[in-house]
Formats: structure tokens, sequence, C-alpha cells
């Protein structure tokens, strides 16, 4: 947005014409121009529209916002911020009720101060049992003036204080979930703006920079530079790459802040970072210290794992298996056989192949020679982790709900029940979709399995590529610590199934026009206009949806973006939507906002949460499906049905976290599958397409995959290798660890030799 857009004014609030959930569109008069030159019309006003909270007509504000031509409506402005002009002493009864007129009408303040002597003390000291005396006001209402109170003299403070920073609303609500005081949040952000990119999830670099610049922060000093290079490591850790080289480093800071930077600067910045840094000896590498320790860990956890004494006893393993063979009625591969060896005389192992190579039968085999033991099986996803549930007969977790996530301690943190110290009480726990596994995660799962357990990795490393920080699956399976079997071939059963088959050859360079497979699973409808590729996928949900077994949790399309093209998911969701779930007069139905988009949400819709919440009971994760059972409108609150969780109440600004899931992206899905797939490629999505998108996106398919595709893109994809090269420690951690130098101690030379 051009500067000259933007404008900051107090205004008064002439007319609301829409308000719901926190979006508002708004009349308002200018009365003074602080900065820009407003586009008023003839009567010295200008409409407002955005994230907002709950104005009061006729009362001033403070405005930020940028002026933009709507094709349908004219000239409107953009909120970036709003809040209240008035100032006041809290002490000040006449301030006090001044500030109160700005959030009721004037009849609720009558009746509150008919009521109460202090209305502005209940509301302040959340004394709800006072509020109710109001007329007109129970129980929910007065929840809901309580919060509306916080939420806006905590929007005052902040912007206040921190006016010439431009923080926008949405910025103010991160800082107060993240923080939970607006005292707090100030004195952050006066002492270090870049605290905003560093540990406020949703902001960049460019934005805290920007903040930073134009409250004075000086261009080369070191505080800027420390930011920028924490934030650029923290980046190439998010990318996978736990380090990186000092000459890279160099590039992007020359990058960022121009070639004038001085070079001492640049020192200075780096030693005030200190113990934050990890440098290897000859300093040819360079990360941050979090990255290095967290592998590390890992490092230091497998080994004892794999050297630990173990008392599991079995007895011979060939004669189990050829039980299992004649109970399922086929035989195992060779290399399926070594996988069940493999696993029974190792502690840790990880058995990874493709699609149908049979790693799921070989633990079967594997826990049929164990039977006697306690085992656990978990995966990162629900889906996962019930994938395997149908395999082995026996309960599947996901991890967190595996080690009984949250767990308060002593400290008030949240925190994981099983630990080093309270391990969990098992013989065996199987990890599947290890790839997936970010390292943190794994690091908290290794050291809840006691001693003397053994641990199962299964895994497919023909699939996308795990996100955030470290490789795990990779390193593992390239080390010479950790036992590993590779299934290469396709079982028998698997090969009749086009699924399997050609997702394996497009990885091997395949192209063609049409398979169908031995059990007409594979369908593929290639063609050459991109435009196509909306119209195919709505046209396939809706000849599933008049099928007699359709069942819409088990049928899932698949899309590789979220908001780029006609066949992103937004576009999918909304119109599938209208297909599955129109609006009912007998639905309740809700708007939430999320990343710039309005979506509406109604009971019955299938939807999937997009960020791990925590505060749920219980906890739901990032990529979790469900469908919407019961919407609270004024409340703003989902009672949300989540596959392998049950029934979970969804309320705040957690809602908006809450998505249509009929189409979700190719990387949401990994780690689950489904009975039905419809999958769509176009060149929208030029920069993702790949074998391993491509590969993920047929895999998911359990019964029956439509894949659709723009010939061009699908050449495309088949024809580009998405694996990248990612500098990580693991593989060197787990040699150290497992050979631990020695060194000689000459002054003391009865010591002799010991371990470092």
């Amino acid at each position: 947005m051009a500067s000259e857009n933007r404008i900051k004014i107090i205004c008064s609030v002439e007319t609301i014409r829409f308000y719901k959930n926190e979006f508002g569109i708004a009349v308002v008069s200018v009365d003074k121009v602080k900065e820009g030159k407003p586009k008023t019309d003839k009567f010295n006003q200008i409409i407002i529209k955005g994230t907002m909270p709950q104005l009061v007509e006729g009362n001033p504000y403070v405005l930020v916002a940028d002026y933009v031509e709507d094709p349908k409506w004219g000239g409107q402005y953009n909120i970036i911020s709003i809040y209240s002009a008035i100032t006041f002493n809290e002490n000040d009864k006449v301030g006090q009720k001044k500030f109160l007129s700005t959030l009721f009408t004037p009849l609720q303040i009558e009746n509150m101060y008919v009521a109460l002597d202090d209305p502005f003390d209940s509301l302040k000291n959340n004394k709800a049992e006072d509020l109710v005396k109001v007329r007109g006001c129970g129980l929910d209402t007065a929840a809901r003036w309580i919060e509306r109170f916080n939420r806006n003299i905590h929007l005052a403070k902040i912007f206040s204080e921190l006016e010439e920073y431009n923080l926008t609303n949405n910025m103010v609500n991160r800082l107060m979930e993240r923080y939970n005081s607006p005292d707090l949040v100030v004195e952050k952000v006066k002492n270090n703006p870049y605290i905003l990119c560093n540990e406020v999830k949703g902001i960049g670099w460019k934005t805290a920079d920007k903040i930073a610049l134009d409250s004075g922060m000086e261009e080369f000093c070191s505080q800027r530079i420390s930011a920028f290079i924490y934030k650029y490591l923290e980046n190439s850790g998010q990318d996978g790459c736990s380090w990186i080289t000092p000459d890279e480093l160099m590039g992007a800071i020359i990058d960022e802040l121009g070639e004038d930077v001085p070079d001492m600067n640049i020192t200075e910045a780096i030693h005030d970072m200190g113990d934050e840094l990890w440098w290897n000896e000859d300093k040819t590498q360079i990360g941050l210290r979090k990255f290095y320790n967290i592998e590390d860990k890992i490092a230091k956890e497998l080994i004892r794992l794999r050297d630990a004494k173990s008392e599991i006893t079995y007895g011979d393993w060939e004669d189990t298996v050829k039980h299992v063979e004649h109970k399922n009625g086929w035989q195992f591969t060779e290399e399926q056989r070594m996988g069940v060896k493999e696993a029974l005389e190792n502690n840790v192992v990880v058995i990874h192949g493709e699609a149908g190579t049979g790693k799921s039968s070989s633990v079967s085999a594997f826990l049929e020679a164990l039977k006697d033991y306690v085992y656990v099986q978990c995966a990162l996803s629900g889906r996962a982790s019930s994938r395997m549930a149908e395999i082995t007969g026996e309960e599947g977790y996901t991890i967190h709900r595996l080690l009984k996530y949250p767990c308060t301690d002593e400290r008030g943190k949240n925190g994981f029940t099983y630990h080093d110290e309270n391990p969990l009480d098992v013989d065996i726990v199987i990890v599947d979709e290890i790839s997936m596994v970010d390292a943190y995660l794994f690091y908290y799962l290794l050291r809840a399995i006691p001693s003397g357990a053994k641990l199962i990795c299964l895994g497919d490393m023909g699939q996308l590529e795990s996100i955030g920080c470290g490789n795990i699956a990779f390193d593992m399976i390239n080390s010479p610590e950790i036992p590993t079997v590779y299934l290469s071939q396709v079982h028998r059963q698997a090969a009749t199934s086009a699924i399997v088959t050609e997702a394996r050859r497009i990885r091997k360079d395949w192209v063609g026009t049409e398979t169908r497979g031995e059990l007409q699973d594979l369908s593929l409808d290639c063609y050459s206009d991109k435009s196509n590729t909306f119209y195919k996928i709505t046209q396939r949900f809706s000849e599933a949806m008049n099928t007699k077994n359709f069942n819409v949790m088990e049928t899932q399309i698949l899309a590789p973006v979220k908001k780029q093209g006609d066949a992103c998911t937004y576009n999918i969701n909304n119109t599938i939507q209208d297909l599955y779930n129109p609006e009912d007069d007998n639905k309740e139905q809700i708007e939430v906002i999320s990343q710039g988009k309005v979506t509406i949400l109604r009971e019955g819709d299938k939807v999937i949460n997009t960020q791990n919440t925590y505060k749920t009971n219980p906890p739901i994760f990032n990529g979790n499906l469900g469908i919407i059972k019961k919407v609270f409108p004024e409340d703003k609150a989902l009672l949300i049905s989540f596959m392998g969780i049950g029934e979970v109440y969804v309320e705040g600004t957690q809602v908006n976290n809450i998505e249509l899931g009929y189409a979700i992206t190719v990387h949401k899905s990994q780690g689950s599958q489904f009975d039905h797939v419809i999958f769509g490629i176009d060149f929208a999505s030029y920069s993702l397409l790949t074998r391993e998108l491509l590969y993920t996106g047929i895999t998911r398919a359990k019964k029956k995959c439509d894949l659709i595709a723009q010939t061009g893109a699908l050449r495309m994809a088949i024809s580009k290798e998405g694996v990248s090269k990612k500098q990580t420690h693991l593989q060197q951690c787990l040699y150290d660890v497992a050979h631990p130098k020695l060194i000689f101690v000459q002054k003391c030379p009865k010591m002799g030799l010991f371990w470092t």
C-alpha cells in the first residue's frame, strides 16, 4: 500500500453499518488530521472497515487506515488500528464515566450508575455478581461486558503508550495473547521492538523492523543486526537447516541491511548474542544453539535406548513369521522378514519404505512375537494413529495424547505428564510417520521411553519433507549408529492397487493419460485448460455425494495451495459448503476472519484446526479434522466433534484457527489417509509442484483416488525433485555420543584415560 494512502486521524463514529465477530463497517467524521490527507465526502465523512472493537456512535477514536478502491462500494479505508481517543485518570470518576461511554450505550450507562456505586470498579475487577444487578444484565451479558471492558482498556493503554510504533489491532491482540498484560506488552516493545518477530507468532521481520526504525532505532545498531541474525537463523531452522555457513549469513545481512553496514557493528552484534549462537570448532558453521542442543539431546536419548540392557525375550522368530503368514493367507517378502528380525534383535530400529511395501505388516509379526509385552503405537496426527490401530487392532495415540499434554507443573507451566522422571510404563513404542515428527516433540517422546524398552520407527521418505528444525528421519536412516531396514518390494496384495503402483512409477518419471489398475482405484483426468481444475474437482465431489455410502469425513479434496488460483482450498471449500451444507434457517452459523479472509462456519460443516491449541479440553492440534455439532453465535464459540478426540468446545480467538476442511492442502494431509481422495493440480501452484507432492497426494487414498491434472503441470511435477539438502547436526551428534573422545591427563598419570 502506498504511503500517501495512509491516514492517522481523530474521528467520531456517525453510523455503524455492520458489526459481527470483531469485523465491522462504519461511517466516521474526520475531526482532526494527524497524518495524511483523508479522502472525505461532502459531509467530511469516510467509510471504514476491518477488525475493530465494539464502537459506540458519537464517541471519538484514533484511527490509522489505508485507502482502497472497492470495485463494488467505491473508496473506503481499511483499518490498521482504532482505539478510544479518550484519555483519563482511572481515579477520576468523570473520566471513568467518559471512558465507559465509549463502550456502552447511554441507556446501559444510566442503568449501571443507578444499580451500582462504582461500575468502573465492577468491570475492572471482573465482579459479575455486581453487574447482574443492572437492569437487563444476566451472567452471560456480564461476562461479555467484562471482556469488552478489559479488551478496550488494554487497547487504549497500549496504543496511547506505544503511539509512535504504529501497531495494528491484530498485533496488539497477538501481544496480549502472548504476554497477558498491557504493562508487560508496553515494557517489552519499548525495550526491544524486535521482540515482536522473535516472540510473537504471526509478526515477521519486515513488520518488526519497520516499527523499530519508525520509533527511532538506529539503522546499524547492534540491536537491529542481532535481531536480524536471530530471525534469519530461526527461519533457516524452520526450513530444516540447523546451521548455515558464515558466508551465507554475511550475504543475508548485506542483502537485508545494505552494503554499508560496518563490519565492526556485525562483530559487536554477534558478540552480544553470546550463547544464543553455536559455532563448530573451525568456525565454518553457525546456527542457533537451541537447534544444536535439541539434536544433541535426541542423539543422547537414542544412544541411551540403543545401548540399554533389555529384558525382553522371544522365541523362534521365524516360526512366528510363518504363523502370521498362515493366519493372513500370504507370505512376507525377505525384506519384511529382515525387518522383523532387526526389530527383535535391536532396541532401536527404523523401518522405511514406500506405500505398499508392508511396513505395518512387518510390525504385526514383530508384535506377535512379543505378544506378552506391553506396547503402544503413536503418530503425530490422529488419522495416522488410527491407521495403525486398524492394522494391529489396538488403540493408537497421538504423541501428545500418549505423553498426556498438558500437565501443569508447580510453576504453572504446561508440559507433558510423562518424561524422564515419570516414564511410560511400556515395553515397546511404535512411531508411525516418523518423517513428520519435529525435533522437539521427538525429544520429548524419547525421554519418556524407559531404558530397556524398544523403539520402532516407521516412515516413507518418498513423501514431502517435514516442516521445522532438523531432518530426524533422514539423519537416523543415514547414520551407521541406528539399525535400519529398507523395504523396496511391493507386497502382492498391494500390487493390485494403482494407487500404490502408479504412485511409485510417478516418482520414476512416469507420465500417462489414464491408469486404473486391477482394483480400478486410480482415475487420471488430464486436460490442457487450467480453468477446468476447479470445475472438475467440484463435479467429482458432487458425484461422490450422490453415491449410496458417501461419508464426508472419508472423502477428502486435496490441493497444493490455500489461496492462489481458482482451484485453491479457500475457493473450493466455499463452493463445496454450498453444495454439501448450504445455508439453513435451522442451522446456526458465525463468520470468522482467518488470514484476512472471511469464512462462514455453520453447523454440519467439515472443518480443520490449523494451530496447536492447548487451552481447549482436550487439546487439539494442527491438522485435526472434525464436524461442527453446534454453533453459539453470541459467544462466538463452536462445539466440534474431532476424529480420534471427541467433542471439543472452541471459543474466543481459538475459533479463528478453525477453517473449512472439505478441501485441505497436501501438506496438511500428511500422516492421514481417506477412503476417497480428489486431488487437483494446475499451473497456479507452479512453485510447489514436485514428485514428492504428487506421490504424497495420491497415497493419501486408501480405496479410490481421482487425480485431476493440467497436463503440463503434471509433467512438471513428475520432472521436479523436491528434496532439499538440509544442514543438520544429528548424524554427527549420534557419532559423537556413541564414540566419546578420549582425553589424556598428563599431570595425573595415575588417572589414565577417561571419557569426556
